[in-house]
């Protein structure tokens, strides 16, 4: 368990491109001083592979495999050894990271974006999972401000592109329908309160689901 909490604390976020999801991650894990697990992971599984982050990052969330059979309930079962060998990369990645994820779990508190944590995290104790989402016109105007395009048209293409990887990434590797209610715990908003309202209201989800 992380030294900097008495009790553990884990909260995974999902989220619609453009919604504030990772900002939000990052003050959460701030404001209760644990750590933030994104492009963390990224270093993480190039290490164990021994390849460039860059690599690891253009390969995250796409799907290019064939043969995953979908999310086994324990890491690294025997079924998934088998597998191994005839796997794609993208394969190989997603049961690595879920690994690393789960041994994360067993050892410290932390804030985990995306990664279809909430699914690889369903039954774990002390665990808040949450989806952030937000209007299409709030989303926009994030994408086309933090990635400086020149167009709305081209932010509602990356938008659109990014949520269909994620979709497909998420609902190949797990038994769950991507942004369900059924794999979260609940489900806000951005845009109905604003970043730092949002970044309150989980607060208190956690306080009264985590007694934190």
């Amino acid at each position: 368990m992380d030294n900097n909490s008495q009790r553990q604390i884990i909260i995974s976020i999902g989220r619609a491109f453009g919604s504030g999801g990772h900002e939000i991650g990052r003050r959460l894990a701030d404001f209760y001083g644990i750590k933030l697990y994104d492009r963390e992971l990224v270093d993480m599984l190039a290490a164990q592979l021994n390849k460039d982050p860059r690599q690891i990052e253009q390969m995250e969330e796409k799907v290019t495999g064939k043969l995953f059979p979908g999310l086994q309930k324990n890491a690294f079962s025997d079924h998934d050894r088998i597998l191994m060998d005839k796997m794609s990369q993208s394969d190989r990645m997603f049961l690595i990271e879920k690994k690393i994820i789960q041994n994360l779990a067993e050892t410290e508190s932390f804030v985990i974006v995306g990664r279809a944590a909430n699914a690889i995290l369903e039954g774990c104790p002390n665990t808040l999972r949450l989806y952030i989402y937000a209007s299409d016109e709030f989303r926009i105007e994030r994408i086309r401000r933090i990635y400086n395009l020149d167009s709305d048209q081209k932010a509602k293409k990356m938008m659109e592109d990014t949520d269909r990887s994620r979709r497909e990434y998420f609902q190949y590797y797990t038994n769950m329908i991507w942004a369900s209610s059924d794999g979260h715990d609940a489900s806000v908003k951005s845009s109905s309160f604003g970043l730092d309202q949002t970044l309150e209201i989980i607060k208190e989800m956690v306080h009264y689901k985590l007694g934190v």
